[in-house]
């Protein structure tokens, strides 16, 4: 169980590996395959016809699992409210951020209605502080 954003920090360089993760998309069918972490960014290919590539940064993971741990949830409002210009650019950031945090099994991913490209993630055991 994940207690606090040094021991994430650790998880997320060791478990997301690039060229060996694949994080699990919004629409929860499909993988996105890891093409880069090095401990400051995570790259992966978002493209489904091109090799498009995004990155999302350790502090997006951060703020996320911040949220988490305050509110028990995440979802693309509280990622917009801190990432407004990077959600702009690429959508994708929020749901390749809480993607992460599903795959280390720090959140479970929840479809919205009518909305199958935005899902919700909530804290499942965490403890302690950050």
């Amino acid at each position: 169980m994940i207690t606090n954003w040094v021991e994430l920090t650790q998880r997320v360089k060791t478990e997301i590996q690039q060229e060996r993760s694949a994080i699990l998309k919004s629409d929860g069918d499909e993988r996105r395959p890891v093409i880069l972490n090095d401990g400051q960014e995570i790259g992966m290919r978002t493209g489904r016809t091109t090799k498009a590539v995004h990155t999302i940064s350790y502090d997006m993971i951060r703020f996320a699992f911040e949220t988490l741990s305050k509110t028990g949830k995440f979802d693309s409002d509280d990622f917009r409210s801190r990432f407004a210009s990077e959600y702009r650019t690429a959508t994708c950031r929020y749901s390749m951020t809480g993607g992460v945090l599903v795959e280390l099994g720090v959140a479970a991913r929840y479809p919205l209605p009518a909305h199958r490209v935005i899902f919700r993630c909530r804290k499942l055991s965490l403890q302690g502080t950050f």
